[in-house]
């Protein structure tokens, strides 16, 4: 492999692995999100 195709494939594992990050952080903050909400709703269904 000549040192473009190298560098190429580099870039497109970074990006693959920044995609993932994002979407992972997404759906953890989505997770934070809902648990929050279901705390909430407990809590106000108890008085």
């Amino acid at each position: 492999m000549d040192q473009a195709a190298i560098l190429d494939h580099e870039f497109l594992v970074a990006a693959y692995i920044v995609t993932w990050v994002i979407q992972l952080s997404y759906l953890v903050w989505l997770g934070y999100r809902w648990r929050a909400q279901k705390g909430k709703k407990q809590r106000s269904s108890r008085r």
